[in-house]
């Protein structure tokens, strides 16, 4: 499952950045367009605020993975090796929980919208379900990411504890 997960990220995050290469052309030709007197197209406006969506929900996991998401490490930083994985644990479960609620909720909002037929009417009209599914598959996959993540640091918490003299969990600063 690791390397299957690992290849879906690989996967998930170069479509993010195809997105992203996307937006970027398509905004700097309608600035282009425009600069020269023309005006430019009509739908890259919609396609972007797709795109957004899109390519947060590919990237995510991806970040996730490498530990390399926006955190405060306030209170992390002065904690033990030992603390902190337990942190790690309750931080995964935590994330787990609430991604896997996300998924199931925006997989009946997006199947719900599939059997309405609801269309987004904008300058493409555009099946909603179409721009919605992106929300319980990236959900899903930050969801199994968590699931990883809770692993690799479940083994680290046993580790630790195992490898601390005679069965002493204590926090580094004299204290049991």
């Amino acid at each position: 499952m690791d390397k299957a997960l690992r290849a879906i990220l690989s996967i998930m995050v170069v479509f993010a950045g195809l997105l992203l290469l996307f937006i970027t052309i398509s905004i700097g030709y309608t600035i282009f367009a425009r600069f020269l007197g023309f005006s430019g197209p009509v739908w890259v406006v919609q396609f972007t605020e797709y795109s957004l969506l899109w390519m947060t929900l590919l990237g995510a996991a991806w970040v996730l993975e490498r530990n390399k998401h926006v955190s405060v490490d306030l209170l992390t930083s002065r904690l033990t090796s030992q603390n902190n994985n337990y942190l790690r644990l309750a931080h995964s479960v935590m994330g787990i929980t609430v991604c896997g609620v996300l998924c199931w909720y925006g997989a009946k909002v997006t199947w719900g919208q599939y059997l309405r037929g609801v269309t987004d009417i904008q300058v493409v009209d555009m099946p909603k379900y179409l721009i919605l599914m992106i929300i319980p598959l990236g959900f899903l996959i930050l969801t199994l990411q968590f699931l990883r993540n809770f692993f690799t640091n479940l083994n680290k918490v046993r580790t630790l504890r195992d490898s601390s003299p005679a069965g002493d969990v204590t926090s580094g600063h004299g204290e049991p």
